[in-house]
């Protein structure tokens, strides 16, 4: 009997030992964050090659761009411009930290939240701060890199390294409108009431028709979890007549003003382009050719959405309204070589 008992312990030992394993093992993949892995040095030096070259031709098209449209620094006087130009940049929309040879223009909706996260980070912002919730990530930037004004700032943009971070205009678009103005009950610590009554009040206004009929369900994505809209918010299609229909320069907002007139690609020379869409390469080259690698590592700070979205909400639109809002983003797209042609396939039929 007492040989019976022993065999039980040493099971149940056994048993144990087993688990805690099994427990160790997983807790270690599940901390271990896939996309936070450093590449080694092999693997980063030919990231770092590789991104080096992409981010040259990044840099060749903007500034064919720009000449091929007269714009920026790159103006001839003797000849017309085919776009409206700001003068000079907005310097308030920077964040210059001169202390580490570094000025972000953020778009929003581009990628800007972790960048600003990582620059709240160079400026010794504790992680428990910008994670607790209490304030959003941009106030508590602007605290710690307050606003340069001219001509200080321009100073620091010729001396400084510029990044710019873009993505496909038009999923930029699509973003913002589902953030910020497709709900106006979910999300108001965000701000979307205050969206609704600054911009989807009036979009709704001016461009419901008198025999609306709501989108389909099989053309917008319900958020699990999330309050349903009250019903009042502007559509997709509707939101997206107000961009064609507006000028943007004076009456815009920061998540849908167009990328040349924000950050002013024509005017500023940035020496890192990168693209959402390769954030990930571009977040390691950025961090590793500024040296930046010590105080911060490269992670993902943005929901990752749903890959259909463009195909769903671009199937309200017609093939006639995505090529008016193309004309009306045309110099994004070529500045930062996207296309708009995928699109039109998701078009409505009539």
């Amino acid at each position: 009997m007492f040989r019976n008992y022993k065999r039980i312990i040493v099971q149940i030992l056994k048993y144990v030992i087993v688990c805690g394993l099994i427990f160790c093992i997983v807790r270690s993949l599940l901390a271990e964050d896939e996309y936070n892995k450093i590449p080694k040095f092999n693997d980063l030096e030919k990231l770092m090659i590789e991104t080096e070259m992409e981010n040259s031709k990044r840099s060749l098209i903007v500034r064919n761009t720009c000449q091929k449209y007269n714009l920026g620094i790159y103006k001839d006087p003797s000849k017309l411009s085919a776009f409206k130009y700001p003068p000079t940049p907005q310097y308030s929309v920077f964040y210059i930290v001169r202390s580490r040879d570094l000025s972000y223009c953020p778009i929003y909706k581009a990628g800007s939240t972790t960048w600003i996260y990582n620059l709240c980070l160079l400026m010794n912002v504790r992680e428990e701060e910008l994670n607790s919730g209490k304030e959003q990530i941009s106030t508590i930037a602007r605290r710690a890199i307050p606003e340069l004004e001219f001509p200080e700032a321009d100073e620091a943009l010729r001396t400084t390294k510029k990044l710019l971070v873009v993505r496909h205009p038009f999923e930029r678009l699509l973003s913002a409108y589902r953030d910020k103005l497709e709900n106006s009950v979910a999300g108001r610590e965000h701000g979307t009431l205050h969206f609704y009554r600054k911009y989807g009040s009036k979009i709704v206004e001016k461009y419901r028709e008198t025999n609306f009929t709501p989108p389909e369900e099989y053309l917008v994505i319900r958020r699990k979890d999330v309050p349903l809209p009250a019903g009042i918010e502007p559509t997709f299609r509707e939101f997206v007549q107000y961009l064609i229909h507006t000028d943007l320069a004076n009456y815009g907002d920061d998540h849908w003003i167009p990328y040349y007139l924000y950050c002013t690609p024509c005017l500023v020379d940035y020496d890192i382009i990168a693209k959402v869409e390769t954030l990930w390469q571009d977040q390691i080259y950025t961090i590793h050719k500024l040296h930046l690698q010590d105080t911060i590592k490269p992670k993902w700070r943005h929901s990752s959405g749903y890959e259909n979205a463009a195909m769903i909400y671009f199937g309200q639109l017609s093939k006639d309204l995505i090529q008016k809002l193309y004309e009306k983003f045309k110099l994004d797209f070529e500045l930062f070589d996207y296309s708009p042609d995928d699109y039109y396939q998701y078009a409505r039929a009539s």
